[in-house]
């Protein structure tokens, strides 16, 4: 598949902020010259452009057991992988198209779902290199000092609060789980948390206009959003607002633990003896 061809200007990255992202090769970026650079852009924008849509039609065909539109819809997305150096993404992918046709339905289900989280994350990781502004660092681990910990959720969801606050159980962080945005802005009068989870996608105050009044309010620290949506308006939108990063949805721990790991880092927890 060959990038989509824009009209806008393609924009160039900056290699510092691309070798920051892990499924990026980083000995490969850094040895760019501005040439490959710009050709590494043109792929990424095809990438950022076209997934969305490339993710719906890999879905519909996988509903509908369209195996070789399925096959080839992924081998698409991994030659653009491989063009951008996202190694790890494409090889797996690769790997699995070649027992695709021996694979039961289950654990292609498990397999397709896991490559579109990973991709969608390397789509808005790409998109926060590429549009976030330079600004003055909020949060982040800073050996020597006292821990940050202190993390607010905020999802109009209880069973997802509830999956948070049990992935983050004996980690050393301290989080505070809340079902609403007018609660958060009545939390946020005493209190002042060192990260924010916050989801895009509830009603009456959604993520971006609580993220809005979040830093109105005087607020400065990290906001993490979770979504299951690389669309690249809005991820736009989410950086206007304040995003410092994204959790790609479903939530896993190990993802949880290395997005907040990020930003801030906990307080060390104390093992339990044996007896």
């Amino acid at each position: 598949m060959h990038p989509r061809k824009c009209v806008r200007s393609v924009t160039m990255f900056d290699k510092e902020r691309l070798v920051c992202i892990s499924e990026l090769d980083e000995a490969k970026i850094e040895q760019l010259d501005e040439e490959q650079l710009s050709s590494f852009a043109t792929y990424a924008n095809s990438l950022i452009d076209n997934f969305p849509l490339m993710q719906e039609n890999i879905k519909a065909a996988l509903e509908a057991k369209e195996i070789a539109y399925l096959s080839k819809s992924l081998l698409d997305i991994s030659d653009i992988l491989r063009q951008i150096y996202a190694e790890r993404i494409a090889k797996g992918c690769l790997a699995q198209l070649k027992t695709i046709n021996k694979t039961n339905d289950e654990d292609l289900q498990a397999f397709v779902n896991d490559f579109l989280k990973d991709v969608s994350t390397l789509s808005i990781d790409l998109q926060m290199a590429e549009y976030k502004e330079e600004s003055a660092p909020t949060g982040g681990v800073v050996q020597g000092t006292v821990a940050k910990n202190t993390i607010l959720a905020v999802d109009d969801r209880h069973f997802f609060l509830t999956a948070i606050k049990t992935m983050l159980q004996g980690t050393g962080y301290r989080v505070t789980c809340i079902n609403s945005g007018a609660a958060a802005l009545n939390y946020l009068n005493k209190n002042t948390p060192d990260l924010f989870i916050l989801d895009i996608e509830m009603p009456e105050m959604d993520g971006y206009e609580l993220a809005g009044r979040i830093r109105a309010s005087g607020q400065t620290a990290p906001i993490i959003f979770l979504t299951g949506n690389a669309n690249k308006n809005s991820v736009i939108k989410a950086i206007g607002a304040g995003a410092a990063d994204f959790i790609i949805k479903p939530v896993t721990k190990e993802q949880l633990l290395e997005r907040i790991g990020k930003y801030i880092y906990p307080e060390e927890v104390e093992e339990d003896e044996g007896e």
